[in-house]
C-alpha cells in the first residue's frame, strides 16, 4: 500500500473508531443503565463476530445485501412518492458507494480474514470498566480511546520517528499530551489526567490489543486518583 493509501485506510479506521467510541459514552447524555447498555453492545458485537468468524459466507452476504438495499432505498421512495429528483439519486448512491469504500478502507487484512476482533474487544474492555469501577470512572475510558488512541495513531503514522517497543515516539508523545488537554476540559484535575495517561500509555505498550486494555486501565487510574 502506498503513503496516500496508507493514510486514507488509516483516517477510514479512526472516523469509526471515535464512531464507536461515542456510541459507547451515550449513557452519558441519555438516562439509561450505562452497564446494561454496554453488555447489549458487546453482545451484539459478540454476535456479529462469531457470524464473521463461523459464517463468513453469510456475513459476506449480508454486506451485499445491505449495501444493495441502501442503493435501492431511492427507488422504493420513488414508488411511493412522485420524486422527479435525478441528480438527488446520483448524489445518493454516490455517498452509498462511498461509504461502502470508506469502510474497506478501514478494514485492516487480519480483520478482513478473522472479523472485527477490534470492536469486539473495545466493546469488552468498556463492559470490564463499567462493571468493575462504575460509570463515574467511565468517563476517562472515553476520552482515551477517542483522544489518546486516535491522536497517537495519526501522529505515529505521519511522523513514525524512534519506536519504543511496538510504539512510536512521537506519536505516543502527542497522544498523551492531547489526552491530557482532553482529561482537564472533562473536568479532571492535572495531577489525575497525568496519573490516567500514563496507565493508558503503559497499556498500549504492553497489550497485544489496546482496544480491550485501555478502557479499564483508564478507569482504574480515575478510580485511584479519586481516593488520593
Amino acid at each position: 500500500m502506498d503513503r496516500l493509501g496508507e493514510l486514507r485506510s488509516l483516517f477510514a479506521r479512526k472516523f469509526f473508531h471515535v464512531a464507536f467510541v461515542a456510541l459507547l459514552a451515550v449513557p452519558f447524555f441519555v438516562e439509561i443503565p450505562a452497564e446494561w447498555y454496554i453488555a447489549a453492545l458487546t453482545f451484539v458485537g459478540g454476535f456479529v463476530y462469531s457470524i464473521q468468524v463461523r459464517q463468513p459466507s453469510a456475513w459476506e452476504e449480508f454486506r451485499e445485501n445491505f449495501f444493495r438495499s441502501l442503493e435501492e432505498v431511492f427507488d422504493r421512495l420513488e414508488d411511493l412518492l412522485p420524486l422527479d429528483k435525478p441528480l438527488l439519486k446520483t448524489q445518493y448512491q454516490n455517498a452509498v458507494r462511498q461509504l461502502e469504500e470508506l469502510i474497506l478502507a478501514a478494514e485492516r487484512d487480519y480483520e478482513k480474514r478473522y472479523g472485527y476482533l477490534g470492536v469486539l474487544m473495545g466493546a469488552v474492555g468498556f463492559l470490564v470498566a463499567v462493571a468493575v469501577f462504575g460509570k463515574t470512572h467511565l468517563l476517562a475510558s472515553v476520552v482515551s480511546m477517542a483522544v489518546y488512541d486516535a491522536a497517537s495513531a495519526v501522529v505515529g503514522t505521519l511522523h513514525p520517528g524512534r519506536k519504543m517497543g511496538k510504539l512510536s515516539l512521537w506519536g505516543t508523545v502527542a497522544g498523551a499530551f492531547f489526552n491530557l488537554l482532553a482529561l482537564m476540559a472533562v473536568g479532571y484535575s492535572a495531577a489525575a489526567s497525568l496519573l490516567i495517561t500514563a496507565f493508558v500509555v503503559l497499556a498500549d505498550a504492553l497489550s497485544p490489543e489496546d482496544n480491550l486494555t485501555i478502557p479499564p486501565a483508564a478507569a482504574a487510574a480515575s478510580y485511584l486518583s479519586a481516593l488520593l
